[in-house]
């Protein structure tokens, strides 16, 4: 956890971060020693070429650190897909920053458990 706040900080520096969650294992508490710490980032300052969207988030990415970017429209419609991701995110990932963009996305439809 204590990566993925480092990393967030950092990023946010160069970019206004609107919410970071972490997903996966290591929310959930079952990661091991060789696991990633995915993390979600939304901010609207993200390119929106792919190659220039990860060069963003891992400039300063800790090694581990897997960050996945949305914008806030991305996201719901990720939602909207019912992207395994994001409904983790919605149902299980600990919030870092930005606990009024997740609330707000999951009182939007279904989730994990629906």
């Amino acid at each position: 956890m204590d990566l993925a706040r480092e990393y967030v900080e950092r990023l946010s520096a160069r970019i206004e971060v609107e919410a970071a969650v972490v997903v996966g294992s290591v929310a959930r508490g079952d990661f091991n020693v060789w696991s990633d710490v995915d993390v979600i980032v939304v901010a609207e300052a993200l390119p929106a070429r792919t190659p220039d969207r990860l060069a963003l988030l891992l400039q300063d990415a800790p090694p581990r650190v897997q960050p996945i970017g949305f914008s806030q429209s991305e996201l719901e419609e990720a939602k909207r897909r019912s992207n395994r991701l994001v409904l983790e995110a919605i149902e299980h990932g600990v919030v870092l920053t930005g606990e009024a963009v997740l609330a707000r996305l999951a009182v939007r439809g279904p989730t994990l458990s629906s």
